[in-house]
């Protein structure tokens, strides 16, 4: 799990940086370890409103924050 922290943390520095006009290679790496988090069984409603076609999309800063929360030691 401290790998999947690890990504997470640096991955949420990045988006708040980044605002909302995420590099390709920025989402590409989010929907990656949105990806692992699944077959992890974690699954975070706001993380999969980040490309939703069906719900209101999150912001990456909504996305960064949730991201942040998984990146702590007391992480859900």
């Amino acid at each position: 799990m401290e790998g999947l922290a690890s990504k997470a943390a640096a991955i949420a520095a990045e988006m708040k940086s980044a605002g909302d006009a995420l590099p390709p290679e920025l989402r590409a790496r989010f929907i990656e370890l949105r990806a692992e988090m699944y077959q992890r069984g974690i699954f975070d409603p706001v993380l999969v409103r980040f490309d939703s076609a069906t719900a209101p999309r999150a912001t990456a800063a909504e996305v960064a924050d949730q991201l942040e929360k998984y990146a702590t030691p007391s992480a859900p």
